[in-house]
């Protein structure tokens, strides 16, 4: 029996792997890379490029630190860097293949190639390689051992390749007006998407040689399958290279207590003590166990593995009900309303995330439980998964597949086949998998994007995989986490994937926007978002100072979304704010609407739970300094949607809202919703109290108008608990009231530190806000270092901090606030806040 002391221990086996097995680097001397064919073989200068360390995994970022291409210009954008995908690169290394002594069998293998490749050792053509998803990885020929030759990656052009397979395979649908990135095997957004610049492009990770004798043991495959009655069995995937030896398994409890498995089965029964847990619900300390392989070749052990897990039960509840069908986690059979956003990948040089931990701390301050990998991009590295099974975040995570129509024809079929078999096996082990999914607006693309009518008669264009290929892999890998087989989707292809009374659904209706967010309630909504640029001080880093103007050309260029502003800003500013006066308030007040748009989605969502069940943003992340739908900047600042967001995701939180006998043509009547995750979590969590809201008509001077007490009562609905409680808001609180000047604002009765909630009788065209005074508040003590404590004298709407060049990654907490007259709040001299005082019409009409 085995001690392990905390709650992930690696394994004792892993010490002894590299007494087993032993891996050389590939190569002894720097990379150098050339173009070989393409646009670029003539305009390469120098023709040969030595590539720094860590630069091989992008052509992009080896030719920008040679000198040779920046990817993005500051007033051109990525157009003059688009050769590059349509070039053909070789790099090129001496590399010393490891001696017969070092073990008889020895294999190249080459972590990631991204692009379609040949691999030479020398003058033999070790093979060609096609998915960026996949491990190269090659025996090596005895004869070869022990020589010093060049290993050569000979890269196909990413864009030419695609299309040469669009002229044999027949071309099909895909988003926008895109590369048919569908016939690749790689990051999607690459080829360019509404967010991001096109940045296709060839590269390569962890080339290496791997020598052994009688065994060689792949990474282990970990699953678990639950029962009913809480008993768990563990199961083992083994593979690899190990025909004449005798494998020893066993699993091994936190408390060091080893349970040996029969090499026939390689399971167990368990009945877990402690499971892993959600932060929100839990910890995880002292819930990993640990299984070891041990590879036996006579009395001498030829190899070993070993893997952790931790035991936790996840349910989709996708049954049906009165409205329509669930879509409803179930963790250790407590129901969650999930909340997070979508991610997105890293494109250029991927250095703004480097400690997945520390992102994810963040991430989870938010506010956040749930985080989505997006289809569109590739599989995160382990340190992610990591970090979110160590944090307590859920991963919805998607196959690699967006927006698209797929070929099922050969080569791709196998190298789906391939890829899935292989990620599921690889992530099996990490608890914070909550979902398999097959993929991102594929099947809703093919439904209602016109596409099914643009296929040739019986042309595939992926349903095989979504609906067949990866749950089948999913249910033999990874039997214990539950798979979807795309996002949107009803649970059928006879339902309409977007349907928001069945399964997931997407947000992007035209009339769904800001406060139309309210005309749709999802049982889950998993992508929803409004645009704004990068934060102002981020743009004036990136681009020259003659280029921060409105409408400029440098900024057009990076506005990537069909119609532009003029589509995604411009109708929902000039509707509610003044003109902007320069880029600067351009820029405040799209990110001010977008803030006030995620706070509203989010709102309104939770409120109405148990019917809705989460809530994931688009997006959280950026790629470059360009227009997106991010609540963080490329300079990883935070945009005002952040901070708004937080508030909405609150553990507790008191919102009105327009919940009661919604119609199409108009808002209900108004009710105080208290939101509590505990509740969603206990539908008796509140039985026993008398919860009462006060409800104030105020104007914006601060007097009180009228006043009304409301009596919270639980809220259950489609056939599930209560998750809310809530209590209409009487109508006659609002007898003589002027929308132009007054507001609601409503608080909970012996509830201090529960946030107020507010809503602004009128449009924001209307409003009559005054300018955001503040007064100095004389011998007050900021809790801030430099800070001075001011009082408001009027109503100011939706205060943030602008971010400066000083700003951290850990904004603090005083932005995004509503502050009635006397209310304090902290700030710097030097920092700059915004409000929608700032940008009110009907005061500027005023004047």
């Amino acid at each position: 029996m085995r001690r392990m002391t905390g709650a992930w221990t690696k394994p004792r086996t892993r010490s002894v792997m590299g007494e087993l097995r032993r891996a050389f680097p590939a190569p002894v001397g720097a990379w150098s890379v050339v173009a070989v064919g393409g646009e670029g073989e003539a305009r390469m200068h120098p023709s040969r490029v030595r590539v720094e360390d860590g630069s091989q995994w992008s052509i992009h970022a080896a030719l920008a630190r040679a000198g040779v291409q920046q990817t993005i210009d500051p007033m051109r954008a990525e157009l003059d860097s688009e050769w590059i995908g349509k070039t053909e690169w070789m790099y090129e290394a001496a590399a010393i293949v490891p001696h017969v002594r070092e073990g008889s069998k020895c294999a190249l293998r080459i972590e990631l190639l991204d692009g379609t490749c040949d691999v030479f050792l020398g003058d033999l053509h070790l093979g060609k390689h096609q998915s960026a998803f996949v491990p190269f990885d090659v025996a090596i020929p005895r004869e070869l051992r022990g020589r010093t030759l060049p290993l050569i990656l000979r890269f196909a052009a990413p864009v030419t390749e695609v299309l040469r397979w669009q002229a044999l395979l027949g071309a099909r649908p895909v988003n926008g007006d895109w590369t048919p990135y569908c016939f690749s095997r790689s990051a999607a957004c690459k080829f360019g998407w509404d967010w991001g610049p096109r940045v296709a492009g060839v590269g390569f990770r962890g080339a290496h040689f791997v020598c052994w004798d009688a065994a060689r043991l792949a990474p282990l495959a970990l699953s678990q399958a639950w029962d009913d009655d809480g008993s768990c069995t563990i199961k083992l995937g083994v593979e690899g290279e190990f025909e004449d030896c005798r494998l020893e398994c066993s699993l091994t409890s936190p408390s060091g207590e080893v349970f040996p498995l029969d090499e026939a089965v390689r399971a167990r029964t368990i009945r877990p003590e402690k499971r892993w847990q959600p932060w929100q619900h839990g910890g995880r300390a002292n819930t990993a166990w640990y299984a070891d392989v041990v590879a036996w070749d006579g009395v001498r052990v030829a190899d070993a593995a070993g893997a952790r897990i931790a035991p936790r039960r996840v349910q989709l509840d996708t049954s049906f009900d009165e409205v329509g069908r669930r879509f409803r986690f179930i963790v250790n059979d407590t129901p969650i309303f999930a909340k997070g956003a979508n991610l997105v990948p890293m494109l250029l040089d991927g250095s703004q995330i480097r400690d997945w931990r520390a992102e994810m701390r963040r991430y989870r301050a938010t506010g956040f439980n749930m985080i989505r990998v997006w289809g569109g991009g590739h599989y995160m590295p382990r340190a992610f998964y990591r970090a979110c099974d160590d944090l307590g975040i859920l991963v919805w995570q998607d196959f690699m597949f967006a927006c698209a129509t797929y070929p099922e024809e050969e080569p791709f079929a196998s190298l789906i086949s391939q890829e899935a078999a292989y990620q599921v096996r690889r992530l099996s082990q990490h608890p914070s998998i909550a979902l398999w999914c097959g993929g991102n607006e594929d099947i809703l693309a093919w439904w209602s994007w016109g596409w099914k009518e643009r296929l040739a008669p019986n042309q595939s264009w992926g349903r095989k995989y979504w609906c067949e290929v990866l749950g089948g892999v999913v249910h033999a890998h990874d039997g214990g986490t539950p798979y979807w087989e795309e996002s949107p989707y009803s649970g059928s292809m006879e339902v309409h994937p977007n349907d928001p009374n069945a399964g997931d659904r997407h947000t992007w209706d035209s009339e769904a926007k800001l406060e139309g967010l309210r005309r749709v309630v999802p049982r889950f909504c998993s992508e929803f978002g409004h645009q704004s640029p990068p934060n102002f001080v981020t743009l004036s880093e990136e681009l020259p100072a003659s280029a921060l103007v409105i409408g400029g050309d440098a900024l057009r260029l990076r506005q990537k979304a069909t119609g532009g502003d003029d589509v995604h800003l411009a109708p929902f500013m000039r509707s509610r704010f003044r003109e902007p006066r320069a880029l600067r308030e351009f820029v405040a007040q799209a990110q001010h609407l977008q803030a006030r748009a995620m706070e509203i989605g989010v709102r309104w969502h939770r409120a109405n739970a148990p019917r809705s069940t989460g809530a994931l943003i688009w997006q959280w992340n950026d790629v470059w300094a360009g227009h997106s739908w991010s609540l963080i900047d490329i300079a990883q600042r935070a945009k005002p949607a952040w901070h708004a967001v937080r508030r909405a995701c609150a553990r507790s939180l008191l919102s009105i809202e327009p919940t009661f006998a919604w119609t199409n043509e108009g808002l209900g009547e108004l009710e105080v919703v208290l939101i509590d995750d505990r509740l969603f979590e206990d539908s008796e969590y509140f039985a026993n109290r008398d919860l009462v809201a006060q409800v104030r008509r105020m104007s914006f001077a601060g007097a009180v108008l009228a006043t009304a007490s409301v009596r919270l009562r639980a809220h259950a609905e489609a056939g599930l608990g209560a998750a809310t409680v809530r209590g209409r808001i009487p109508l006659s609180i609002l007898d003589g009231a002027c929308p132009r000047t007054e507001l609601l604002v409503a608080h909970l009765e012996g509830a201090p530190r529960l946030s107020r909630a507010t809503w602004f009788l009128g449009d924001d065209a209307e409003l009559e806000l005054q300018p955001a005074k503040l007064e100095l508040v004389h011998g007050a003590t900021a809790r801030r270092a430099g800070a001075e404590v001011l009082r408001a004298t009027t109503v100011i709407r939706e205060l943030w901090i602008e971010p400066s060049e000083t700003t951290g990654v850990n904004p603090r907490d005083g932005s995004w606030r509503t502050l009635l007259p006397g209310d304090f709040v902290e700030l710097v001299p030097e920092e700059h806040a915004f409000t929608a005082n700032c940008f009110a019409k009907a005061s500027t009409r005023s004047k």
